[in-house]
């Protein structure tokens, strides 16, 4: 499949949800804690056919779903007397991306390793270029020769980096040829979400993260400064000229609907679904699955996506009945 159709993947509701609804923002955030501390706890005893070291990296992904989510709400408590709070819809973009690396790192402990060996080789990739344009310059010597190969050893080992994936990479960037005895051995790339989902076996999961693409889609926008990133902005802008013409009111309205509610909402459903695409792979653990769920009855009944997302995937995930 090379397009995503709405065809494909519309999927049509049955129930309502109460539209007069609201949910205090203050619940949320203790969603997003919650669900964050049950999945780091339950990764301190790595789940089956998973390393310890593995388990420290997925926790990790935790704790940055946390942190930026932080960081979004910082910005939105700016309100809409300042255009940085549009920046909010940039990073909930990466909360989305993180769900679909979770999703494909739950299904297969090798796409682990993939992940923590992609983020040593763009570092080493770097430091090459840097190493190379920089080899004259004689204040870059302790770096080039000493402090920057100290600290990518020491990733490297971390990272599961074998010194012939390293001389691969050395071979591909630079032409250096490969020491004798060693083969060409590439680090597997880890996939963006399109890839992702050509990826996932799993039909419910499959058909979740393809209806969450368009909205992956949209904020990827605000993350490459789309049309709509640059108008909200600029209504947003104390010195902007829109702001004489368009009542205090409505602009309100326009962060409250088009920044603050999907901000907040895919920040949520990301960090919730992803502790319950690990709470698949801890099938014995109450308190995991107990807090996912509590965390979910916020989504399904506040949203008509998160409804959506609960009738395609998570209520047979969490084996609801």
């Amino acid at each position: 499949m090379k397009k995503i159709r709405v065809i494909d993947i519309a999927h049509p509701l049955s129930k309502d949800i109460d539209p007069d609804r609201h949910i205090d923002v203050q619940a949320v955030d203790s969603a997003v804690n919650r669900c964050s501390a049950a999945a780091t706890s339950a990764l301190k005893c790595p789940p089956t056919g998973y390393s310890e070291l593995q388990s420290v990296h997925i926790s990790w992904i935790f704790d940055s779903m946390r942190f930026t989510h932080v960081t979004i709400r910082n910005l939105l408590t700016q309100g809409p007397r300042t255009p940085a709070c549009v920046d909010a819809l940039a990073l909930t973009r990466l909360q989305l991306e993180t769900l679909y690396s979770t999703c494909l790192i739950t299904q297969d402990s090798s796409f682990a390793d993939d992940y923590v060996k992609n983020f040593w080789k763009d570092n080493y990739v770097r430091f090459l270029l840097v190493r190379e344009e920089h080899k004259t310059l004689p204040r870059f010597d302790s770096y080039i020769n000493s402090d920057g190969q100290t600290v990518l050893a020491q990733l490297q080992h971390a990272s599961g980096v074998t010194d012939e994936e390293k001389a691969t990479i050395e071979f591909e960037e630079l032409g250096t040829p490969l020491p004798l005895g060693m083969k060409l051995v590439n680090i597997r790339r880890f996939p963006q979400p399109w890839g992702v989902i050509t990826k996932i076996a799993d039909p419910d999961r499959k058909r979740m993260l393809m209806r969450l693409y368009p909205e992956y889609r949209r904020l990827c926008a605000f993350a490459h400064g789309s049309p709509q990133s640059s108008m909200f902005k600029t209504a947003f802008w104390e010195r902007s000229p829109v702001q004489r013409v368009t009542p205090e009111s409505s602009r309100q309205n326009v962060f409250e609907k088009e920044v603050v509610e999907p901000a907040i909402f895919y920040s949520l459903l990301s960090v919730v679904q992803s502790a319950c695409e690990l709470a698949v792979i801890y099938p014995t653990d109450v308190e995991l699955r107990r807090t996912v769920i509590e965390a979910w009855n916020l989504l399904v009944d506040s949203h008509l996506l998160g409804r959506i997302i609960w009738e395609i995937r998570t209520k047979a995930a969490l084996n609801i009945i």
